[in-house]
């Protein structure tokens, strides 16, 4: 056998094995379809909350805006156990769990202020809500625009904000 075949087979099974591994590699993580959906589906739920909330005789009563507050909750602490890889998707999370945490907590403020009947905090805490619920639209659509989605039900949905009473 030839000398330059034996470097040319080495250099062959070691190719091989790197295919492999990749192979393994991309088998064990998940795709990024899988997890833009996961993201989504999480993004939807909160959605849908608010708007049952909402649709409810009376939306922006004490107790309504309680269960909006836990709606957010609820939504921050399903996106902070995401298991998520592409370095993309995990900026959307960041900011997905900023946005429920900013939200869950003006409208607990608002709560506050509104049992204490304190109209500056009342308005102080609204414009914090205001400012938390405004981030989800863009933040939707680039979810969706990355994800190569056509727009979820998440778009042009009531958001989790209502007048100070």
């Amino acid at each position: 056998m030839p000398h330059f075949e034996k470097p040319i087979r080495k250099r062959f099974y070691r190719m091989l094995s790197l295919v492999g591994l990749a192979l393994v590699m991309t088998s064990c993580s998940e795709s990024k379809v899988s997890q833009c959906n996961k993201l989504i589906e999480i993004a939807n739920q909160a959605v849908s909350g608010v708007k049952a909330v909402s649709e409810n005789p009376k939306p922006d009563s004490i107790e309504s805006m309680n269960k909006i507050a836990d709606v957010a909750n609820t939504a921050k602490s399903q996106m902070e156990k995401l298991q998520l890889s592409d370095d993309k998707l995990k900026a959307f999370q960041t900011r997905f769990i900023t946005m429920y945490t900013d939200t869950n907590q003006a409208t607990r403020d608002l709560v506050g202020a509104a049992e204490k009947k304190d109209a500056p905090a009342a308005q102080k805490a609204f414009d914090a809500l205001q400012n938390a619920t405004s981030q989800e639209g863009p933040l939707v659509n680039e979810v969706n625009s990355y994800c190569d989605a056509t727009p979820a039900s998440a778009t042009g949905t009531t958001s989790p904000s209502a007048s100070p009473k």
